[in-house]
């Protein structure tokens, strides 16, 4: 039986097993049927995400099933997932669900962090280093950042640690741009204009400050930060990496 042809997603990006609790576990009272969108909860965070059932049509409280999902903010999730990873289905502030990430079907989604590139990274691609390359590199940052025409104000840190060489700090033309708008319009930026021929990215939230991780290299390799400040933001709030002996001094 086709228990997909009821809803199928246009670009499943996970596969994952769902277990619904019965309501004497504090779940629903109700069946879920395939194409549903519940909220999907990791790291703190609720997300939504729509279900396409891969095994039945319609998944009782107290059963299992096997789905594709789908997000619906797929730029936030990149970076961040891995198989094995545990998440749950919510509603509202209540727990109807509880799942387990089986397969990445969107590549980009898979996890990445600075010490995980590093050790993915071909051992003759060397860091940026030279005053000249990190010169040249700043400018054009400060540059295409400047361009975007919704960031202002640009200020560089290098920290000396190889896991994030720079952290770029900037602020908001207008403040009352949606989140959602900058973010698209910084990733854009990033990926047309300053990430070199391969690239790894991912964002996080922090209150309503927006950061992007990354990673570029070709001949050599460059990590770092770009934190889009608010009005209310200090630069003092935001942790990063102290230099290490095993790392280069790159400042």
């Amino acid at each position: 039986m086709n228990y997909t042809a009821t809803h199928q997603l246009e670009q499943p990006e996970l596969e994952a097993d769902i277990y619904y609790m019965s309501a004497q576990e504090g779940g629903r009272h109700s069946a879920v049927r395939n194409g549903y969108s519940g909220q999907f909860f990791y790291s703190g965070q609720n997300w939504d995400a729509t279900q396409q059932f891969l095994d039945k049509a319609i998944c009782n409280p107290g059963e299992a099933v096997l789905v594709y999902l789908q997000t619906a903010s797929p730029v936030c999730h990149v970076g961040h997932l891995f198989v094995g990873q545990e998440f749950e289905i919510r509603e509202g502030g209540r727990t109807v669900g509880k799942g387990k990430i089986t397969k990445i079907l969107r590549e980009d989604f898979n996890y990445w962090d600075g010490a995980t590139f590093l050790k993915s990274l071909d051992k003759n691609i060397a860091p940026y280093s030279s005053d000249d390359d990190l010169h040249v590199l700043r400018v054009d940052l400060e540059r295409w950042l400047n361009k975007t025409e919704i960031l202002e104000d640009v200020q560089f840190e290098m920290t000396g640690n190889l896991e994030c060489m720079m952290i770029i700090r900037c602020k908001l033309v207008d403040q009352s741009l949606q989140p959602k708008k900058v973010a698209n319009k910084m990733i854009e930026c990033w990926q047309e204009k300053l990430a070199q021929a391969n690239q790894f990215y991912k964002i996080k939230w922090h209150n309503d400050t927006f950061i992007l991780i990354f990673a570029t290299w070709h001949s050599m390799f460059l990590t770092g930060q770009i934190i889009r400040l608010s009005l209310t933001s200090s630069p003092s709030q935001f942790f990063h990496l102290p230099p290490s002996k095993s790392t280069q001094n790159l400042s």
